[in-house]
């Protein structure tokens, strides 16, 4: 975690959703996901002086779950273990008829956030490219060689190798892409004024990505204006 931009950003914008709007976001996204209850996650506490707290991270959320083992040995053998895992903007989850299914958010305020690199190592980007890979194929998904997984959106396809392997191991959970409309926007800063311009740029993403026609995947926007 960064040191948060006072009045935009996108980590800004959710604190003050998930603080001073607590309700109003909780009903947005249960109207989403058309459930009747929903129950965030803490984030850590820890010692940096600029934000004290810190993300949760990688596959932590889990770890009172009853299979953990069996998802951490996944993860384990599959993924990288040195660097920076997935860090989540918030993570909750919903019980409906006794199925409890995670919720992911990923919060965006500006384009530019759309866009990431893997910056792994040469051997950790192997295998982390096979492994995405084989995220995509078991979704139906043939990734291109022009348009790897490791590049330009490697945030998005790493998330979508998160709910992969959740799903391999019986666990239900949808990733939500949250947009902030109306942002900050400047020269070196596109801030979308409306959902049609956020939807020109996801359209985009997701057709490098080849998911534009994917239903196999749960992941589900949610639009948000910074002013409600």
């Amino acid at each position: 975690m960064g040191k948060m931009a006072l009045g935009y950003g996108s980590e800004f914008h959710l604190l003050r959703w998930t603080g001073r709007h607590r309700n109003e976001f909780d009903k947005r996204v249960k109207t989403l996901l058309s459930v009747d209850n929903i129950y965030w996650l803490d984030f850590d506490f820890c010692n940096n002086k600029e934000t004290l707290d810190k993300e949760l991270k990688g596959i932590s959320f889990l770890k009172k779950e009853p299979n953990y083992s069996t998802v951490l040995s996944k993860w384990g053998t599959e993924w990288p273990q040195r660097g920076n895992p997935m860090n989540w903007d918030l993570v909750g989850y919903t019980i409906q008829d006794d199925i409890k299914t995670w919720i992911l958010i990923e919060a965006k305020a500006h384009v530019g956030e759309l866009e990431s690199k893997s910056a792994a190592t040469t051997k950790s980007l192997i295998k982390i490219k096979k492994t995405l890979n084989k995220a995509a194929e078991n979704s139906g998904i043939k990734v291109s060689e022009k348009n790897p997984w490791t590049k330009k959106h490697y945030q998005l396809a790493n998330r979508i190798y998160i709910l992969d392997l959740l799903k391999r191991c019986g666990i239900k959970a949808k990733l939500i892409s949250i947009y902030f409309i109306g942002d900050l926007s400047s020269k070196s800063r596109k801030s979308p004024q409306s959902q049609g311009e956020w939807e020109v740029e996801i359209d985009k993403m997701k057709k490098y990505l080849n998911i534009e026609n994917s239903n196999s995947i749960d992941i589900i926007d949610l639009f948000l204006e910074v002013d409600g």
